[in-house]
């Protein structure tokens, strides 16, 4: 009896993400700032030349372009991909707005990129390629389409249940609804080294960089994580009238572990590098 494919998580879908595109504009991309600088310098890639493959960069599941954005303003080639069409929007809004002139937004998808064999000097993912439903096709993707050695950054969070305040939002919200997920995949350099490896990239080498978040009390960082963190958005509009219930059971869980003042968030990335070989 053949049995049915498993279930994907919602992230896996563009709905949710197409949910927090507005605010993920607005509040994440200037949070995403430090990761985006720091895979760019760990990439590596030759000083800019126009019309050159040496100056093109892509970036996969680019969200609202925070590293695209960087990178064409640095004067290199990017095309930009995601697959939530409001995102993309966005994107597309800005690149009209500052006239970027070397950004091209695409919609689609990270695991069959519409690009060529050996096109990019550099590919990113930053924070996306972790939510694929089928990793080992995104990584050979970004290894098909860049040059012998070109390098690849991939980004991925350290276990979120790690830090204090998501420690709360995430027990107070599995005691009045079913979770938004367990523990995302490559949190561990062991597994972000040993699937970009699988893939065929030599050198790969996995690096921490820390960026802390900063709030003004424990409730805005939830009303911020209500607006911006794809699985919870996602919850909140299908419980719709429940949702208020089980925001106020959350927001006072870290009222008593966390009190009313000022509330520190120290968001750990892994960024992987590899090269693909010739």
């Amino acid at each position: 009896m053949t049995q049915p494919p498993p279930a994907q998580p919602p992230t896996a879908t563009p709905e949710p993400w197409d949910l927090v595109a507005d605010a993920y504009e607005t509040e994440v991309m200037p949070l995403l700032e430090t990761f985006a600088r720091q895979a760019l310098r760990l990439a590596g890639l030759p000083p800019a030349i126009s019309h050159e493959h040496n100056a093109r960069v892509l970036d996969v599941a680019c969200g609202t372009g925070t590293l695209a954005l960087l990178a064409a303003h640095g004067g290199y080639h990017v095309d930009a991909l995601d697959f939530s069409p409001r995102m993309i929007e966005l994107l597309a809004r800005r690149v009209s707005a500052e006239s970027v002139s070397r950004l091209a937004p695409h919609h689609g998808d990270g695991q069959k990129l519409p690009f060529p064999d050996k096109h990019y000097a550099a590919a990113f993912s930053m924070f996306g390629l972790m939510f694929f439903p089928d990793r080992a096709r995104g990584f050979a993707e970004l290894r098909r389409v860049l040059v012998p050695g070109g390098r690849a950054v991939i980004a991925s969070w350290h276990p979120l249940q790690a830090i204090r305040p998501l420690q709360v939002i995430f027990g107070a919200l599995g005691e009045v609804m079913p979770g938004p997920g367990g523990e995302l995949p490559l949190t561990t350099a062991d597994a972000c080294a040993r699937e970009m490896a699988a893939a065929g990239f030599a050198g790969v080498d996995v690096h921490t960089i820390v960026h802390v978040d900063r709030h003004d009390s424990p409730r805005l960082l939830w009303e911020g994580i209500q607006r911006t963190m794809a699985p919870i958005a996602l919850a909140r509009q299908k419980l719709a009238d429940r949702w208020t219930a089980a925001s106020e059971h959350v927001a006072s869980a870290l009222a008593r572990e966390l009190g009313d003042g000022p509330v520190e968030l120290p968001l750990t990335a892994w960024l992987t590098v590899g090269t693909a070989p010739a």
